[in-house]
C-alpha cells in the first residue's frame, strides 16, 4: 500500500481503525519526511529509538533520551515523581541539588565531605532521650564549642588532656 503523495493518505480513520500490526525481526518504522526519527525492532531484545532522539510525554519539556553513550536522561521541566514501595538504586547516587525528605534517612555509614549541620541555629538534636549515640571519636586538637557565640570550649591537647576555656573569665583550666 503506497500513498499517491507524501502525507497523502492515512492508514485507517478516526472511526475505522486497523486492529493488529505484525512486523518482522529488524523492522524499522521511520517518522518524518526524511525519516529522521526511527523505531527499530531489535530481535528478541526490544525497540530502539534512533540516535539522541527523545520519547516525549505531554509536551517537549518532559522526555527520556540518551544524551551520551551509556547515559540515559529523564528530563522534566517541573518534577519527576517515582512511586513505589521500594526504589532500588544499584550504583552511586549523585545529587546536584538538595535532598528533602519527609521520613528517615537510614544508612550503615554516612560520610560528610565538609560538615554535618542542622537546618538552623539550635535547629536539631544529636540523638534523642530514647535514641542515644554510643561513642564519639574526635581527632587530635578537636574543639567542642558551646553557646551561640561559642564562648565556652573544650579543646583536646594531644597526648596531654583537655583544656576548658570560658571567654568570659579569660582563663583556661586543664582537665
Amino acid at each position: 500500500v503506497i500513498p499517491d503523495a507524501s502525507d497523502g493518505a492515512a492508514l485507517g480513520t478516526t472511526s475505522l481503525e486497523w486492529s493488529d500490526l505484525y512486523l518482522a525481526d529488524g523492522a524499522v518504522i521511520g517518522f518524518g519526511d526524511d525519516q529522521d526519527v526511527t523505531l527499530t525492532h531489535v530481535a528478541d531484545t526490544g525497540i530502539l529509538l534512533s540516535s539522541t532522539d527523545q520519547l516525549q510525554f505531554g509536551d517537549s519539556g518532559t522526555y527520556i533520551f540518551q544524551s551520551a553513550d551509556g547515559v540515559l536522561d529523564l528530563v522534566s521541566d517541573t518534577e519527576i515523581e517515582i512511586n513505589a514501595t521500594t526504589i532500588d538504586v544499584n550504583g552511586n547516587l549523585d545529587v546536584s541539588g538538595t535532598i528533602v525528605g519527609a521520613s528517615t534517612l537510614s544508612a550503615t555509614t554516612i560520610t560528610a565531605s565538609t560538615a554535618f549541620v542542622p537546618d538552623a541555629s539550635d535547629g536539631a538534636a544529636l540523638g534523642t532521650a530514647a535514641l542515644e549515640f554510643s561513642d564519639l571519636f574526635l581527632a587530635d586538637g578537636a574543639v567542642i564549642k558551646f553557646g551561640d557565640d561559642q564562648d565556652v570550649t573544650i579543646t583536646h591537647v594531644a597526648d596531654t588532656g583537655l583544656t576548658l576555656k570560658n571567654a568570659h573569665t579569660s582563663g583556661n583550666s586543664g582537665i
